[in-house]
């Protein structure tokens, strides 16, 4: 085991997690600038250089709501509010109710929700909230499980443009509790049901502060970038105070053994995670665009690490490129064999269109826990979440681990200090070019066939075998990292955005090559419409665009192998 995972202290990384867990930490707010002053504090004592920033965004969290039952036989039901959402009027929401199943697109189908208050199952999410919009719906009722969460439900990724400004939430929306939800869900069956709730939100223009903290590498201009959101809902010890713990205690490490560091360390410290939809990553990845661009190698993010019950550890997200790297890690400190799930639009991944590799956020998990929607960490289709007092006032200090604690901050000291110090950059692109064959190859499949993206896959197949080839082997360590840097800055932007370089996707579920995602919908559709015709021009820009960058790709691996 690395002396660096040894050295890990759990006294300090306990020490750090009660400084920054006493506060309330709603974005914007004083007492998040208390915990960023504590930050700023120990990270000057550790002897980085630590810049402290501020940007203007829209920040939304909810006050207070309430739900009542109209009619003969009134009643009340307790209720929470959802961040990015709008203000009920004084008097509240009044209509009837219908109830929706799980509140996606396809639930709508033979429901009239036009004027309607729509009750629907789970948690919150921008999805269901612009497909009660579209629907025509006045507001949303979410039946949670025991417990009532803290989401936000806007689709904007950061602060909004032109273009998705309009797509803000416009619907009031309120939670209940699963065992008030099913007693509506009776009422609904005995008849028609009239309600009336109110929600009183935050939403309103603010500043947001983000704190980077850099220490050089001796031999590269680069770094690493190690980041994690500060705001939280309620004390947040978990989501997020033993993240902030976690990056201090590695930030201590690294400044111990600052003289061995090829290349550099940037710490980020986020505002706007879960109250500006990532507002404060995002203008960061704006602002500093070709910084990260040109220096960063790679972006760790950790979130809600230390959780009791946390015993799954096998479903870190990875790209592909980051997965044989994190796997290596996880089975060394851990013993744990990392199952591939791909990365997912969550927890500030803002820096895809950079083209800079990710890996991890929240990798240790409560098995059998459905805390997590299915495109966030541990909540895919294999289960796993962060416990049930996850975004509630009760995500407290008791919740944390002691020994899990240690056990996390273990792992990302370890890939820090890799990530630091390999001579070679430990990513493996042919894995991505064999990835995005295969998500080619499905994706023709499924238009049946009218979408030829035959020549794609060739280019693909062709990337990967050139760098099995060892095309990197025949470099030496520097040229080798340069190759590996374009390999990422040409292909990530394809593979995980819709919008490009230089915009950000909405904040929903993100399948491999977005562009083309759709191409499974000319299948059922008639080849004479418009609407096919319409799709199957974007789709065919889109090609254009993934073998540009295949293209690209190849030609620089084969100068680099001299052929």
């Amino acid at each position: 085991m690395s002396s660096i995972a040894n050295d890990v202290s759990i006294a300090e990384l306990q020490r750090h997690v009660e400084a920054i867990a006493q506060w309330v930490r709603l974005s914007g707010t004083p007492d998040e600038a208390r915990a960023f002053d504590y930050i700023e504090e120990v990270l000057t004592g550790f002897g980085y250089e630590v810049q402290r920033h501020e940007c203007d965004a829209l920040i939304g969290y909810p006050l207070e709501a309430s739900l009542e039952l109209l009619g003969d036989a009134p009643r009340s039901f307790r209720a929470n509010g959802y961040s990015f959402t709008p203000s009920t009027p004084e008097e509240g929401l009044s209509g009837e109710l219908v109830y929706v199943g799980q509140g996606l697109p396809a639930d709508y189908e033979g429901v009239d929700a036009r004027g309607k208050i729509v009750l629907s199952e789970g948690l919150a999410n921008p999805g269901k909230a612009l497909a009660a919009q579209r629907a025509g719906a006045i507001g949303q009722i979410h039946i949670n499980k025991e417990r009532i969460y803290e989401m936000c439900v806007s689709p904007v990724w950061g602060t909004p443009t032109p273009e998705t400004a309009d797509l803000l939430p416009k619907l009031p929306a309120i939670g209940i509790t699963r065992a008030d939800g099913e007693t509506l869900k009776a009422l609904l069956e005995n008849g028609p049901v009239q309600v009336r709730f109110t929600s009183r939100t935050h939403f309103d223009w603010g500043k947001l502060p983000t704190l980077t903290a850099d220490l050089p590498g001796v031999e590269e201009d680069r770094y690493v970038l190690f980041s994690g959101h500060v705001d939280s809902w309620h004390y947040g010890a978990m989501d997020n105070g033993t993240a902030n713990a976690t990056q201090l205690e590695v930030a201590r490490l690294l400044a111990e053994r600052k003289n061995e560091l090829r290349r550099g360390v940037r710490l980020a410290f986020w505002s706007g995670h879960s109250h500006s939809r990532y507002a404060g990553s995002a203008w960061y990845a704006d602002t500093f665009w070709h910084d990260i661009h040109e220096r960063c190698v790679c972006h760790v993010n950790v979130d809600s690490v230390g959780g009791k019950g946390a015993t799954l550890l096998d479903i870190a997200p990875t790209m592909a490129s980051t997965y044989g790297f994190a796997r290596e890690i996880m089975r060394e400190q851990l013993g744990v064999d990392l199952k591939y799930q791909r990365m997912g639009r969550f927890s500030d991944q803002s820096f895809w269109g950079h083209g800079v590799p990710a890996l991890f956020a929240t990798f240790s998990a409560q098995p059998d826990d459905d805390t997590l929607p299915p495109n966030v960490g541990g909540g895919g289709p294999r289960g796993g979440g962060l416990g049930w007092w996850w975004h509630t006032p009760e995500d407290t200090l008791d919740k944390i681990d002691p020994e899990f604690f240690e056990r996390d901050a273990r792992v990302y000291a370890v890939t820090l200090w890799r990530l630091c110090t390999d001579e070679r950059l430990p990513f493996d692109y042919a894995a991505v070019a064999d990835d995005l064959a295969a998500t080619l190859e499905r994706y023709e499949t499924d238009s049946g066939g009218a979408l030829d993206l035959c020549q794609a896959r060739e280019l693909a197949g062709q990337l990967a075998s050139a760098l099995r080839g060892g095309a990197l082997d025949k470099l030496d360590a520097e040229a080798a990292n340069q190759l590996v840097l374009e390999l990422g800055h040409i292909l990530i932007p394809v593979d995980y955005t819709r919008s490009g370089q230089f915009g950000h996707d909405l904040a929903l579920p993100a399948p491999p090559i977005p562009g083309l995602s759709d191409a499974r919908k000319l299948k059922e559709m008639d080849p004479d419409s418009s609407d096919y015709r319409f799709l199957l021009t974007r789709l065919l820009r889109e090609r254009n665009r993934v073998e540009h960058a295949l293209r690209a790709a190849l030609k620089r691996v084969k100068q680099a192998a001299g052929s």
